[in-house]
């Protein structure tokens, strides 16, 4: 058993305890946990099952853990052909699957339908986490899980549609050329090291190897990028041409898109080059072109292949940020575009949750559910909302991310558990006994529960104060995230302000500020797809804060959201246009007159109040 990328589960006295259709059933934590493990390391899971399809569909749902397998096929039919057909529609060969059954026979009729499967009882589920074969990579946004659902969506529209060249011309498939390789190095070097299937050439190499390949001048080389109406593939494919030879030294693809006809097309469209050819191959190359695919060329920054969203007539933003910067997303009413707010709010026990920092919105997928149930359990200003975010799930066009809670927020890492927790910030140490009656009493003045000594207490013994988190990891952090959501997705990034700024109510520090500014251009210089706000350019002076170091004046916030329009139009493919009539202007005349003529009320009030009192 060597690289394990499917894993085929029996549902009866295997996935869970007893019969569905008999006694009932008991789910098996550890097994739930396991495939959503798997899923983090990009292997995906299925189901083959003597059951009703509808009942055992409620069970895993009632479980949570449906959405987590590609192709479930439950029925009352010999499993040999099924799994059969589970491994074909998932464009896998046996050797990278696994299926586990408690019956021998079926695990027998299984490996006789498929010549290489492996086979195991439930016995050997156990040892799956510490075996080598499912290593994976880390795949926490679930890409991987994304891209086989897009093809559980195209199977059932191919069998509806019965015709598959009608089916391929109706998919609208795109591709796109990316010559400038350097970003992709990773892809690049997992593209080459990691397919079998449609491999051709099956030359390995090391990072080095690739950096001397992409500055090789004799080679016209380029990664391929595929798109089709059910959704982007990502980087599917390279290829690397000996002009002077006019030789295929690398032509690979993914099993992504085997079946598409990506391969032979590029194939053509090189002119039929000599090539020599390492089996096995899925797919023969011959000299034919394809008809259904057509080239999609972008000079600019816009990235997006699928025509869905040309359709579309308004761009999507999900922002990301405390509710301060609500007043820069006031002057986006102006534009026809649709904002999702994901912020700052009054949560359980009365506390103010921020689930804005870095480390939350990673954790918010990477979390095991049993760490997430612990902190509900334990810390007060933790609850169910805390780890739900959107930006790993739901569908948009732009991410507008604003870090100021990575400047400000301490970090608390549990002992035992590894987990880490930005809370509070100020620079108060929960963990310090000796400020333990200041935070008592500021929590209690805001009336929020549970920030009492027996909690500190039990919080100092179980967590280790970090401090900040550091401008290293949070720019492994940033690269998380990026690797996270979709390549042709822009993240339009705000920082934080380097105004000097002292309050009783709040301590900032600007060298902080300055640094974790600095580590943040570093990361959008050296990553594709991701741009700036820069609050530094319209909050530079005391004049332009209020109340705190991260709350600016009116004028601030429009150029602000002016500036973030600007970008969103560049980096987009969706154009945001202006609506016909826009009221933020009227708003920004009207409101200065009424806050004066407010003032003068309440002034003539308070006049009269004390010519009565005397």
């Amino acid at each position: 058993m060597e690289s394990i990328k499917l894993v085929i589960w029996d549902l009866d006295e295997t996935f869970w305890k007893g019969t569905l259709s008999e006694e009932g059933v008991c789910g098996v934590p550890e097994n739930v946990e396991l495939v959503k493990w798997l899923t983090d390391r990009g292997i995906m899971n299925s189901i083959v099952s003597k059951n009703n399809y509808e009942e055992a569909k409620i069970k895993l749902q009632e479980i949570g853990v449906w959405d987590y397998f590609v192709f479930p096929t439950i029925a009352w039919e010999s499993k040999g052909k099924l799994v059969q057909s589970v491994i074909e529609k998932c464009q896998l060969r046996p050797v990278n699957v696994l299926f586990l059954d408690d019956n021998h026979m079926n695990l027998e009729e299984a490996k006789f339908y498929n010549n290489g499967l492996h086979s195991e009882l439930p016995s050997f589920i156990d040892r799956i986490k510490n075996h080598s074969a499912f290593k994976g990579k880390d795949d926490f946004s679930h890409n991987r899980l994304k891209h086989y659902k897009i093809l559980e969506k195209k199977f059932v529209d191919k069998v509806e549609m019965h015709d598959n060249a009608e089916f391929l011309k109706a998919s609208n498939i795109k591709i796109q050329y990316i010559q400038d390789l350097k970003p992709h190095i990773e892809r690049l070097h997992e593209i080459i090291n990691r397919t079998n299937q449609l491999n051709y050439t099956k030359k390995r190499l090391d990072k080095t190897q690739i950096v001397g390949l992409i500055e090789n001048p004799n080679l016209d080389k380029k990664l391929i990028k595929v798109a089709d109406k059910y959704g982007d593939y990502g980087i599917v494919g390279f290829y690397a041409v000996d002009l002077s030879k006019n030789r295929l030294e690398h032509f690979v693809f993914s099993c992504r898109i085997i079946n598409l006809g990506i391969e032979q097309f590029i194939y053509a469209r090189l002119n039929f080059p000599e090539i020599d050819i390492v089996p096995d191959i899925a797919i023969t190359l011959n000299s034919t072109k394809p008809d259904w695919i057509s080239v999609f060329d972008k000079s600019n920054l816009k990235s997006d292949l699928s025509e869905d969203k040309h359709e579309k007539s308004d761009c999507k933003i999900l922002f990301k940020g405390e509710c301060d910067l609500f007043q820069m997303l006031y002057y986006l009413s102006d534009y026809k575009c649709t904002v999702i707010k994901e912020s700052n709010y009054n949560g359980k026990n009365n506390f103010v949750i921020n689930k804005e920092h870095t480390q939350m919105l990673i954790d918010s997928i990477k979390m095991p559910k049993n760490h997430i149930d612990y902190l509900i359990e334990n810390l007060p200003f933790i609850d169910k909302k805390t780890y739900r975010s959107r930006a790993f799930s739901e569908a948009y066009d732009v991410f507008v991310y604003s870090l100021v809670m990575d400047f400000t927020q301490e970090v608390y890492e549990h002992k035992k558990l590894g987990i880490k927790i930005p809370f509070g910030g100020n620079n108060d140490n929960l963990t310090n006994q000796k400020e333990w009656s200041k935070i008592k009493k500021k929590y209690e003045e805001r009336n929020c529960e549970g920030m009492n000594s027996e909690f500190l207490r039990f919080f100092s013994e179980e967590f280790i104060h970090k401090g900040k988190i550091s401008s290293e990891d949070f720019k492994k952090n940033l690269s998380q995230i990026r690797s996270g959501i979709p390549s042709h997705i822009p993240i339009i990034f705000m920082n934080g302000s380097e105004v000097e700024f002292t309050a009783d109510w709040e301590s900032y520090e600007v060298k902080r500020s300055k640094e974790m500014n600095v580590a943040l251009d570093q990361f959008i210089e050296q990553t594709p797809n991701c741009y700036l706000v820069d609050i530094r350019k319209y909050v530079n002076s005391k004049d332009h804060v209020t109340y705190g170091i991260n709350r600016y004046k009116r004028q601030c916030y429009k150029k602000l959201a002016q500036d973030l329009i600007s970008l969103s139009k560049r980096v987009n493919t969706i154009k945001i246009k202006k609506k016909m009539i826009t009221l933020t202007p009227v708003i920004d005349l009207v409101k200065p007159i009424y806050r004066s003529a407010r003032r003068s009320l309440f002034g003539f009030i308070s006049f009269m109040e004390r010519i009565y009192s005397n």
